[in-house]
């Protein structure tokens, strides 16, 4: 795992524009999805989440990547499925956004994050 993979959200953010997102208690996040088709048919066990955030997701009939994104870019409210609390939403659009930022070739992700700490700030405010 090269150093990229382990590091937060948080720590990728800070390090590139020394700013933080989620700086309010139940803020929302917000990113672009650029999946490709490899990553698109990819479980969702590559996300890694947590027991509670995995097991709503399924439950809720999500398998790939792919059929997550697309629904979350469709308007589908993660927060709505049964038992998936603010801590399990942010937790799964923190580990998309992650996964996504990983796939990106390293020149690209710099750029990547700026376009999401924009887009974060124009909604959050």
């Amino acid at each position: 795992m090269n150093q990229d993979q382990s590091r937060t959200l948080t720590q990728i953010v800070e390090a590139l524009a020394g700013t933080r997102l989620h700086e309010r208690k139940g803020g929302k996040f917000y990113f672009n999805f650029y999946l490709n088709s490899k990553a698109g048919d990819t479980p969702i066990e590559a996300l890694d989440l947590g027991v509670r955030a995995y097991n709503s997701l399924k439950r809720a009939g999500y398998s790939t990547i792919g059929e997550l994104a697309e629904a979350i870019a469709e308007g589908t409210e993660i927060a709505k499925i049964r038992n998936c609390g603010a801590k399990s939403c942010r937790e799964i659009m923190e580990k998309l956004f992650l996964y996504q930022y990983n796939a990106f070739p390293q020149e690209k992700r710099e750029e990547y994050v700026k376009e999401v700490i924009l887009l974060n700030a124009s909604k959050n405010t």
